[in-house]
């Protein structure tokens, strides 16, 4: 027997249920109703406008202007007329009787009603039918007698004329579906046939009549795209040049979701905690390329302290001067004759270059620098050592040490709270959007006035985002 109306409960379905017939035809012959007389108002006001024009004293340059466009005029209201008495009929201004062919086409107020009676009476049905196989397979299973006793036989033909009768409901019910299926299908053909062929289909539209929601769009996957860099940039930071580009790219990312997300600030389409929110993502950008260049000369530098230690411990144990200090090279990974230049080298103008982090964090040649020095096109701090480096964690205690690591733990953290910022005030742009690109977690502190204001003063400002 098939089945394929799944999880119905036929004790409690509904006809008004979701996957049956839901709506109210009364409703729906309002709405009809309502747009029936606007059509009449219409045309009644078409009329009078043609009447006002149509006779004599209009001949001059001025008169025949005006009668040219209140002509234009008429028209626009006749073609409206026509979209409003097509919706009109489509949806209908009462319920009427049930149609005595149901391949006949229908105001969707009769068709919802007549398919709403159908559905009730397949429910009942089949209510009454599924009660009577339960009833009997119940008797069934509680009967002490073997298979082949009379009276089990007897319950099997019942429930077994039960069950006929529950799929004879179901088919009735199927019928019904279709109908209001096809009856919608005829609704919405004549809607969209008058829209489409009434004249009054907006005029072609250029990429640029709707830049503001482009604007809106790119800063939106701007912005994903900033989120997934970022993480990218913060997981692969140690990594030579990946890191470097990465942060790069990222910064890109940011800076066209600030520029976008401020347009769509000021027309009120945005909000300007959005723009807040972008701003600080930037400036992360520029104090974690900082404090990032700055754990990485500490960390030089910490190799540096830790060699010039070795070194003396080695002379302590009889090894001349140039044995010692190439053993505290190789120990510590710091190329031969450089463990002073790593120790000149230390974060020493860390707290200067933080003052001008805005500068930093827009200074786009500062960041091709880095994928350079990195990849080893212009001399940086990497030169001081090898490729086979010991870790930070190996080199013995020193300030500068302490000063790496707690340069990386600003690092980390400076990135990762905007970032979690940035990517929690994501909201979708379009149906169908994932939580991963549009969780809209703030969306609710939008609504409070003042954290949620955009626009501009005395034209188009707003209080928070919802008007």
């Amino acid at each position: 027997m098939s089945d394929d109306f799944p999880g119905v409960d036929w004790q409690t379905a509904r006809y008004d249920d979701r996957e049956f017939t839901p709506g109210d035809p009364y409703e729906v012959a309002r709405l009809g109703k309502r747009i029936a007389d606007t059509a009449a108002l219409i045309e009644d006001q078409a009329t009078k406008l043609h009447n006002l024009v149509d006779g004599n004293g209009w001949d001059s340059d001025a008169g025949r202007a005006f009668q040219q466009k209140t002509e234009d005029t008429v028209g626009l209201l006749t073609a409206s007329h026509h979209r409003y008495a097509a919706a009109a009929d489509a949806l209908g201004s009462r319920v009427g009787s049930a149609p005595s062919d149901e391949h006949q086409h229908s105001d969707w107020a009769t068709a919802l009603d007549h398919a709403q009676n159908l559905v009730r009476d397949a429910l009942r049905k089949a209510k009454a039918a599924d009660a009577d196989s339960s009833h009997c397979q119940k008797q069934i299973d509680q009967h002490p007698g073997p298979d082949d006793h009379p009276d089990k036989k007897k319950l099997d033909k019942q429930k077994e004329c039960a069950d006929g009768d529950l799929e004879d409901a179901r088919t009735a019910l199927r019928r019904a579906l279709s109908y209001r299926d096809t009856q919608a299908g005829y609704a919405q053909s004549a809607i969209h046939d008058a829209v489409e062929h009434d004249g009054l289909k907006d005029p072609q539209h250029h990429w640029w009549d709707n830049w503001k929601d482009w604007v809106a769009d790119i800063g939106h996957w701007a912005g994903v795209a900033a989120a997934v860099l970022g993480v990218l940039a913060l997981v692969l930071s140690w990594v030579p040049v990946l890191g470097e580009v990465l942060a790069a790219l990222a910064l890109i990312a940011s800076v066209v979701a600030l520029v976008c997300d401020t347009i769509s600030a000021l027309d009120g389409k945005g909000t300007w905690l959005d723009v807040a929110i972008d701003a600080v993502g930037v400036l992360s950008f520029g104090a974690g390329r900082l404090l990032g260049t700055t754990a990485k000369e500490a960390a030089v530098a910490a190799r540096g302290a830790s060699a010039l230690k070795d070194v003396q411990l080695a002379k302590d144990v009889g090894l001349n001067p140039a044995a010692a200090r190439g053993l505290a090279e190789a120990l510590n990974g710091v190329k031969p004759g450089q463990i002073g230049k790593a120790l000149a080298e230390g974060p020493a103008e860390l707290l200067p270059r933080m003052r001008s982090v805005v500068k930093e964090s827009l200074d786009v040649k500062a960041y091709v620098n880095d994928i350079r020095v990195a990849a080893g096109q212009l001399p940086g701090e990497e030169g001081l050592v090898t490729a086979a480096a010991p870790k930070l964690a190996q080199i013995s205690a020193s300030s500068f040490k302490t000063m790496a690591q707690a340069g990386k733990a600003l690092y980390i953290g400076s990135q990762t709270l905007p970032l979690a910022l940035g990517w929690s005030n994501l909201a979708p742009v379009g149906e169908g959007e994932t939580k991963a690109t549009g969780p809209n977690l703030l969306s609710g502190l939008k609504e409070i006035p003042g954290i949620g204001a955009g626009g501009i003063p005395f034209y188009n400002w707003t209080w928070n985002a919802g008007g």
